[in-house]
């Protein structure tokens, strides 16, 4: 009854196209949102539309749950209620995706131009937990090269380094490249470079917070699927749906305009497992560790869906208004008190109460 009351009160979109950032931006924020608006509105940078992986065409399934990202960009946020995926409903174009990623990125999300040794010891941090990962399930002496694919400053690559792993890593920003360079690892810039990094070159692929910036997933991870040596590994990561509660204080903070689609754990273990991987492991917070078997084929496949998603895309709008109404418990005394009344009713109290109440002004 109570996912009820919330599906009645919080409605879509809940966040509307107002240009207001909910992220406190510095001064280089500022000048880069609105140098990437204004190339947006001269039509350097273009959109195409942006169609669900699970394959429908029904636009009629998409429902927008926010007309902005967190940094007040303009952008509709689409839930597909045929899979539960969330995605932008229209994206960047290749080039324009390109340009962004070189010139816009990370002086908006990070706010830096140059990578900081804060920035580089978070990176550590990361690239800590995936080798403890790693190790528990595989063992780090099973691997000796280690590639990561949107490396910043390379900190990920950092503890693998210090184990006496061959590593290597690409991004697109040149200035976060040169950080990591400077501390001996063997970066380069663009895109992944098959003379730099052939096929069957790496034991292990790493992919932090990088698949929910492609564009093309599936095509896309069937190339870096390539990379990897038969029998070897992939650790992939994305910001997972179902951990937004976990993660930011308001559910706002999650969507971002660089984020093409957003996935959860279900959806990525039927999306790995479609392309041939086995799955080792994987959590709601959507990290995972995988296995490409020995004899992997490249697969063929145009869509990622099964039966059970349209369960989960229910669960993932009811979630979201859940996550959202509690954000707004903690901020209005207005829903603090509407959501006790109701919970009140719920557990067949409120009544009783009100009479108590009403005998005790009587006195």
């Amino acid at each position: 009854m109570l996912n009820n009351f919330i599906d009645q009160v919080i409605k879509f979109p809940i966040w509307k196209n107002d240009g207001k950032s909910y992220v406190k931006l510095n001064e280089l924020q500022k000048h880069q949102i609105k140098e990437f608006l204004n190339k947006v509105k001269s039509g350097i940078y273009k959109f195409e539309k942006n169609p669900c992986l699970c394959g429908k065409t029904n636009e009629e399934l998409d429902v927008v749950i926010s007309e902005k990202d967190r940094y007040g960009i303009p952008c509709e946020i689409v839930l597909c209620r045929n899979c539960g995926l969330i995605r932008l409903k229209e994206r960047l174009d290749n080039y324009s995706t390109v340009e962004f990623y070189k010139n816009d990125y990370r002086n908006i999300y990070v706010g830096k131009e140059i990578a900081s040794e804060e920035f580089f010891l978070d990176q550590i941090k990361r690239g800590e937990t995936f080798l403890i990962l790693f190790d528990k399930f595989v063992g780090i002496n099973n691997i000796n090269t280690v590639f990561e694919i949107g490396c910043g400053a390379g900190g990920i690559l950092y503890p693998f380094y210090l184990k006496g792993k061959k590593v290597s890593g690409c991004d697109f920003n040149e200035n976060y490249l040169k950080f990591g360079i400077e501390k001996g690892l063997d970066l380069y810039l663009g895109e992944v470079n098959t003379q730099k990094t052939p096929h069957k070159s790496q034991d292990l692929v790493i992919l932090s917070h990088v698949l929910e910036h492609l564009n093309n997933p599936i095509e896309a991870m069937n190339n870096i699927i390539e990379l990897v040596s038969d029998g070897k590994y992939l650790i992939v990561e994305v910001p997972g749906i179902f951990y937004i509660s976990r993660t930011y204080f308001n559910p706002i903070l999650y969507f971002q305009n660089a984020h093409v689609y957003n996935y959860y754990y279900y959806y990525l273990k039927i999306f790995f497992e479609t392309l041939g991987l086995e799955v080792l492991y994987g959590d709601e917070r959507c990290t995972f560790l995988l296995k490409k078997p020995l004899g992997w084929t490249r697969k063929r496949v145009t869509a990622i869906f099964d039966k059970n998603m349209q369960l989960w895309a229910k669960k993932v709008e009811v979630t979201l208004k859940k996550y959202y109404f509690i954000h707004l418990l903690k901020l209005n005394p207005y829903y603090i008190r509407r959501g006790f009344i109701h919970l009140l009713d719920v557990l067949g109290l409120k009544d009783p109460i009100k009479t108590l109440i009403a005998k005790i002004n009587k006195k």
